[in-house]
């Protein structure tokens, strides 16, 4: 389970410089979130849903925390922040 959830954090880690950088935009950064939930859940679909919401739960715990320690309103919150959003959001198809 760790394997995975270092995985995405990496990922998610190299999303945040990327808008703090400002090499992308809240537009960007919305849609690199979307499309980093949607791998993260295809991941996942092998697995019975108990161990999916572990996951799922394991990974929001370390972005949140991540969070926490971070200034509110500084690049850095925000981008992880869109990305924990987008793991728990119901998509809509």
């Amino acid at each position: 389970m760790n394997e995975l959830i270092e995985q995405y954090w990496a990922r998610a880690l190299k999303i945040t410089r990327q808008y703090e950088s400002g090499e992308v935009n809240f537009a960007d950064l919305t849609g690199l979130g979307d499309e980093f939930a949607a791998s993260f859940i295809e991941e996942l679909n092998d697995l019975p849903e108990p161990a999916r919401a572990r996951y799922c739960a394991g990974l929001e715990t370390r972005l949140s925390t991540a969070i926490a320690q971070k200034e509110l309103d500084s690049q850095a919150a925000q981008a992880l922040n869109e990305l924990r959003v987008s793991i728990t959001r119901t998509p809509i198809y």
